[in-house]
């Protein structure tokens, strides 16, 4: 087998200059990392190797760590009613809409349904900061996109079960065993036990307790969560939870933690992913083509006009609704991993994992891009 060291020299070099890229053509730097994915793996230049296997394998996991070292509860608790019937509005239609698509197309219907409830919280983040001035909407917007986020990865590991005939009384255990890790943030900040654990781990700054702490608690969750029948990333989720419940928001650890995800693993993983897509595949074929349309058409137009119906209900403005859909439609993060396991265990084939890529290429670079159109030619209410 080859050494992976080219491969690894063009991956470190596209890396450096996606930043710069992104800044240019004003475009999300994870999008230009998968696209750019597809053109070497078009070009043939990046060949399989286990060293890379191993790079984007935990380029996922660290990403889900990354997602729930972002939630942040006290969005959800302040606007509780509309948060949670918007997240039931962005979940329900689509899990239905996933649900028949995935019959048509001959796949496990309850996987296609998860991945097309799921959002981005990556996306939808970052854009939050352009709408200081809708204060109550990006709460709400938020906290949906939260919850929509940890009921997706239940719903993630509950089709992943189901495909391996693991439903049965040992499941509800695990189910009950795993939700039991999920309240362990909650008792951090109750008992304020991060104030305690903070003074342990900042004693010694240069020895990094805190970083290694952190991936020591990665590894442990993710073990455990497996050893439970569940895949590793929601163990990486429980961990991101509790360590932004014992670590200041923006403090040091918390910027080194993203600064070394964003910075390394997390990119190789959507490079690697974008090189395992075949667009040539996709689209030399007029069914082919035909399912991407379908999908694209299913997955979008289920989420925004429920959850846009919803927000109107809720008491926000029509424009605030029509961009609280649109941005609601933006898949990135979670899709992709979904995509990928289901790959690697044989529920899906190339096609349909290709389109499934470009499904969130295509939502998380439009969502933004309309959602910011809509706020800005209309007034808040």
């Amino acid at each position: 087998m080859h050494e992976p060291a080219d491969s690894l020299l063009i991956l470190f070099c596209v890396i450096v200059a996606v930043p710069f890229i992104a800044k240019w053509i004003k475009l999300p730097i994870i999008v230009i990392e998968i696209i750019i994915g597809i053109i070497l793996g078009y070009l043939g230049w990046i060949k399989p190797h286990p060293t890379l296997d191993f790079f984007a394998s935990f380029g996922l996991t660290y990403l889900l760590f990354l997602a729930g070292l972002e939630v942040d509860f006290r969005f959800i608790r302040k606007h509780l009613k509309r948060t949670v019937g918007i997240a039931i509005a962005s979940i329900s239609m689509p899990f239905l809409a996933g649900f028949l698509v995935g019959k048509w197309l001959g796949i496990q219907p309850v996987l296609f349904g998860t991945i097309f409830c799921t959002t981005s919280l990556g996306v939808v983040l970052p854009m939050t900061k352009e709408f200081k001035e809708r204060e109550q909407f990006v709460q709400i917007l938020l906290g949906s996109v939260i919850l929509v986020d940890i009921l997706s990865m239940f719903l993630l590991a509950f089709s992943l079960s189901l495909e391996d005939g693991n439903l049965s009384a040992t499941f509800i255990y695990s189910i009950f065993a795993v939700l039991t890790l999920f309240l362990i943030p909650w008792i951090i900040n109750l008992n304020k036990v991060h104030e305690w654990v903070e003074k342990i781990l900042s004693n010694k700054i240069y020895f990094e307790r805190e970083v290694r702490f952190s991936f020591a608690l990665i590894f442990i969750l993710s073990a455990i969560t497996e050893s439970f029948g569940f895949h590793s990333i929601i163990g990486a989720f429980i961990a991101g939870l509790i360590i932004y419940e014992i670590t200041p928001q923006a403090s040091r650890v918390d910027e080194k933690l993203k600064g070394f995800g964003y910075g390394f693993f997390i990119p190789l993983f959507f490079i690697l992913v974008g090189t395992r897509v075949d667009l040539i595949a996709v689209f030399q074929n007029a069914d082919h083509i035909f399912s991407l349309v379908v999908v694209i058409a299913a997955a979008v137009v289920s989420k925004w006009i429920s959850v846009c119906i919803v927000s109107k209900i809720e008491g926000l403005c029509l424009g605030e609704s029509l961009a609280m859909g649109a941005m609601h439609t933006a898949r990135l993060s979670l899709i992709i991993a979904a995509a990928e396991i289901a790959r690697k265990i044989g529920i899906i084939d190339g096609n349909i994992f290709s389109t499934l890529v470009l499904l969130a290429v295509i939502t998380s670079t439009l969502a933004p891009t309309i959602s910011r159109w809509i706020l800005h030619h209309t007034s808040s209410k």
